[in-house]
């Protein structure tokens, strides 16, 4: 068979093939870009119930990305800071060391109080005072791992919490910025940077004006999709006052503008905007090594806290955050390139939902006011003093015993005491949980007390108004886990997955070596 050469119509469609594919990535090359996205307190529900609201970000996750069905923490301590520090380094919090948004410490005469992100040695560029770091963090991440592979990579952390952008950014000296109500803007810490780049003061220039609008928030979903939700005023949402849309920056709730953009979907606007703005800036993804963008969006759980899970309020900004996310996505196919960048999703923690709501659907649901500091003494009366810088016999005793008296309580599980979660033997599911938030130089304020810890049942809120999270029940621990982008399928997995898969799978995805021993694995193959 003779091959003859091509007319210069085909050689002409053949050098355009060629020159597309010199300039996109192969099926075969790895993205040069990893994007882990934290959705504070998104839960599964929000993205299977309300799927019909959605058109934006949260549609195409869905339709185009991989998500696992069954995915939870592995960990009881069900808080802010465990929770993006677990996503961000592939270990439980016994071994990444964030056991909580704070601990107690013994400092040779008393337990003293650590703020996870604090970091004494340290001060805020521009602003001055104590700043924050990972400082706390024991153990290196995400960030870390591809600096350590590619040294002239760039790591980018943003939030509305610092904690949170400290503990996605890792151990390294990255990008890290989060939004300070007293500014107005991103600010960092001179642990991270010395002084504000021009690009930065860009972005804070006006911001507040841009996100806020007209000083409004409100609810313009139609009918139909406002009935996903349950109704709007119920008396035991917020302060029990402003309740119900539209909700203003001048109302009672908010001391500022900025202080309405921290509690409002305007927040994770303004976290996406300067998004945009570091990857031009950086020119994220597109100088041939690669990089990371962490986004820590903190609306859903401010809104949460405040009016629920499944309130009115929560389905509008989820409605919101769903727009922002698509063009968002969108950009990042236009300036970073598409099939260039990975993108997984997940949550630091889920909520429990109003007990109210809980009662009105027919499911056990209690309020419990107070706090647990009055079961505690009551258990602890008579004893001898257990706290945990004692040891011996009758201090353990002791501590079975106020245990046992808190089991007696007729809205307390059980009570776990120090011998039990410093053990080594066989655990039941629930102290397992426990035993992987748990580190002995780290304790929680009433093991510190009292030697002991204390799980409320199940359905029972202790708090005096909203909702709150915490707790080793599935509602803290379930939260979504999505892949989408570059050699990601499209499609579901129903098999576990746990939350500190997402690092090693996105570094897997980059062709990044991890460091042996994680407590995760890789949920995607090539």
């Amino acid at each position: 068979m003779t091959l003859r050469a091509p007319g210069r119509s085909a050689l002409a469609v053949m050098l355009l093939v060629l020159a597309v594919a010199a300039c996109s990535p192969s099926a075969e090359e790895a993205p040069h870009l990893a994007v882990l996205i934290a959705v504070d307190q998104l839960i599964p529900e929000h993205l299977e119930a309300y799927a019909p609201a959605y058109e934006g970000g949260f549609a195409r996750l869905l339709a185009e990305g991989h998500t696992f069905e069954d995915a939870v923490h592995a960990h009881a301590s069900t808080f802010t800071g465990p929770g993006h520090a677990t996503l961000a380094t592939g270990v439980v919090p016994a071994r990444h060391g964030i056991v909580a948004n704070s601990w107690r410490e013994w400092d040779g005469e008393e337990w003293a109080g650590v703020s996870a992100g604090s970091d004494p040695s340290t001060s805020r560029v521009g602003r001055g005072g104590s700043g924050t770091s990972p400082h706390h963090l024991l153990v290196d991440g995400f960030g870390d791992w591809l600096l350590a592979a590619h040294p002239e990579g760039r790591v980018v952390s943003l939030s509305g919490k610092s904690g949170a952008a400290a503990f996605l950014g890792g151990r390294n000296r990255g990008h890290v910025w989060w939004f300070d109500t007293a500014v107005g803007g991103f600010i960092t810490s001179d642990y991270h940077r010395d002084a504000m780049p021009p690009w930065v003061e860009r972005v804070n220039e006006g911001l507040v004006q841009r996100v806020v609008g007209d000083g409004c928030w409100r609810d313009e979903l139609p009918d139909e999709i406002a009935a996903l939700s349950r109704r709007d005023e119920v008396s035991w949402e917020a302060d029990g006052t402003h309740t119900a849309f539209p909700h203003c920056a001048t109302d009672a709730p908010y001391s500022s503008e900025a202080h309405f953009v921290s509690r409002t979907p305007a927040l994770d606007a303004a976290i996406l905007e300067m998004a945009r703005a570091a990857v031009r800036e950086l020119e994220l993804g597109r100088r041939g090594v690669p990089d990371y963008l962490a986004l820590a969006l903190s609306a859903t759980d401010r809104i949460g806290h405040e009016f629920g899970p499944f309130s009115r309020e929560q389905l509008v900004n989820l409605v919101q955050l769903d727009r922002e996310l698509g063009a968002f996505l969108d950009f990042l196919d236009e300036e970073v390139g598409a099939g260039n960048w990975t993108l997984a999703l997940s949550s630091d923690h889920g909520v429990i939902p109003m007990p109210e709501h809980l009662e009105e659907t027919g499911e056990f649901g209690l309020r419990v006011r107070g706090g647990m500091g009055g079961p505690m003494r009551t258990a602890a009366e008579g004893l001898p003093p257990t706290g945990a810088e004692l040891e011996g016999p009758e201090v353990a005793a002791a501590r079975r015993a106020i245990a046992e008296a808190l089991a007696e309580v007729e809205w307390i599980e059980r009570g776990i005491t120090l011998e039990e979660l410093a053990g080594e033997d066989e655990a039941d599911s629930i102290l397992a949980l426990y035993r992987a938030s748990f580190h002995p130089e780290r304790l929680g304020a009433r093991v510190a007390d009292f030697g002991v810890e204390v799980l409320p049942q199940e359905g029972v809120l202790v708090r005096n108004s909203g909702t709150t999270h915490g707790q080793p029940w599935l509602y803290d621990r379930r939260v979504p886990i999505v892949f989408l982008g570059a050699r990601v399928p499209a499609g579901e997995t129903r098999d576990p997955a746990r939350t500190v898969d997402v690092a090693p799978t996105l570094a897997h995805i980059l062709g990044i070596p991890v460091p042996e021993g994680l407590d995760g694995s890789v949920l995607l193959a090539r």
